[in-house]
């Protein structure tokens, strides 16, 4: 990333920032790219700490976001549950979106250890696409606001079965809920900082230093 900023001119506009995008490399857990994670790494960060987090140990702010997301990782991704394949991202000044998409597959890697390696159970999936609004790119930092989320079918993947109906195929007004918690005390917004940006490579940082470098994707 030095290399990239130490020959860079430092320009930052919205027609290099534009457009459709792959997350090939994250120091933290890809999923954190998501408007979701990173606003939830926000509200986090922006909390008091009471006596309910110091009981497990947590100190400053900024560890309960590293926790949940430890967390999570652990209860998604855990005996090979759940897996996270391609992650996208296509932003449009336009219409001040920025939509966020990772497919997953349930059940792709489940397996008994030491009896033998039959499967399971069998594999399903979907895609999880994310919306935030209220995009805007000031300096070099994009600024938005989470609005909803749903998942959608991924080709070549089966349709989770049982709650497919209940739960694919609909948006999930996450803004509204969140702004329903007493917890939150301000909208879900997040921002993520550009540290370099050229026609086919970017690289973002987020509020607690995460690295993400995103490609254009090939077009065949």
């Amino acid at each position: 990333v030095e290399e990239l900023r130490g020959g860079w001119g430092g320009e930052v506009d919205e027609r290099l920032v534009e457009g459709e995008w792959e997350l090939m490399y994250s120091d933290v857990e890809p999923f954190r790219s998501s408007p979701f994670f990173l606003a939830i790494e926000e509200a986090f960060d922006g909390s008091q700490v009471n006596s309910l987090d110091r009981s497990v140990g947590i100190e400053k702010a900024e560890e309960k976001s590293t926790l949940f997301f430890k967390l999570h990782q652990l209860q998604v991704m855990s005996w090979g549950a759940s897996t996270i394949g391609r992650i996208s991202q296509n932003i449009d000044f336009t219409s001040q979106e920025f939509e966020s998409t990772f497919d997953t597959t349930l059940f792709g890697l489940t397996v008994i250890p030491i009896v033998g390696w039959f499967k399971l159970l069998p594999t399903f999936g979907g895609r999880v696409v994310t919306i935030a609004d209220r995009l805007k790119l000031e300096g070099d930092v994009l600024y938005m606001e989470l609005q909803k989320t749903k998942v959608v079918e991924v080709e070549g993947l089966p349709r989770i079965p049982l709650v497919d109906k209940l739960f694919m195929d609909r948006w999930f007004p996450v803004n509204a809920v969140w702004q329903l918690l007493p917890w939150n005390k301000h909208p879900p917004k997040c921002s993520v900082q550009v540290l370099y940006v050229d026609e086919d490579t970017r690289v973002m940082k987020d509020a607690r230093g995460g690295l993400f470098v995103y490609m254009r994707p090939l077009v065949l």
